[in-house]
């Protein structure tokens, strides 16, 4: 769910935001000194203010997006896909893995939560206590219903626009993962893996059997 800055100028000291979701009202509230300006927008800043409830808080170009706690089937398949990273990336000193929730800062309005992120180590000095705050060279993204056409469209551009050098997005009603690499008007298609395949990245040298990211449990 995305909540959308108002574009009318006007001189406030506090904003209270009401977003439904799932028949449940959350109020968000964000203090701010008094000023005037043309646009309000959400920031890293305010995404500290958030409550710990169990859902994820992220802002592009300064609107916010709200999504529900996972499913068990996501977190599965994040933690398979981010065991094989862990095993062919991180434990042979290849880079850093991490999942959801850590930051990743590109700015203060753009700022989000993916599943899975992959930075080499020779790039580990961007990544502080605060979060990652540099383009990772891996982003995964495990899609639901609340979140495909945001992570097929506006995290695709977001990613690109910062320079992520592959994208994965994993499917999980179609079993199969798509595989995305950055050229110079966005990201190219490089493979769709199904059944039966093993994904291959140009980024790292690893291989990741599809079937033994969809098992059945």
């Amino acid at each position: 769910m995305v909540f959308r800055s108002p574009g009318t100028s006007r001189q406030f000291r506090g904003i209270q935001r009401i977003a439904l979701h799932h028949d449940l009202t959350y109020v968000l509230r964000m203090t701010v000194p008094f000023v005037e300006r043309a646009r309000v927008q959400w920031t890293y800043e305010d995404l500290r203010l958030m409550p710990d409830d169990g859902q994820r808080y992220e802002v592009i170009d300064g609107d916010l997006l709200v999504t529900p706690a996972p499913t068990t089937t996501h977190q599965t398949l994040s933690k398979r896909i981010q065991f094989a990273l862990m095993q062919q990336i991180e434990l042979r000193g290849l880079g850093q893995v991490f999942n959801a929730p850590v930051d990743l800062i590109f700015s203060r309005l753009r700022t989000v939560q993916p599943d899975l992120l992959v930075v080499r180590t020779e790039r580990t000095n961007f990544i502080t206590e605060r979060g990652i705050e540099t383009a990772p060279d891996l982003v995964v993204e495990i899609l639901s219903p609340s979140t495909e056409q945001t992570d097929r469209e506006r995290k695709a551009k977001l990613y690109a626009s910062e320079g992520v050098r592959e994208y994965w997005i994993v499917d999980a009603a179609q079993r199969c993962i798509e595989i995305y690499g950055l050229a110079e008007s966005g990201y190219d298609l490089l493979g769709k893996y199904g059944p039966g395949t093993q994904v291959s990245s140009r980024v790292f040298e690893l291989e990741l059997s599809v079937d033994a990211v969809f098992a059945s449990r």
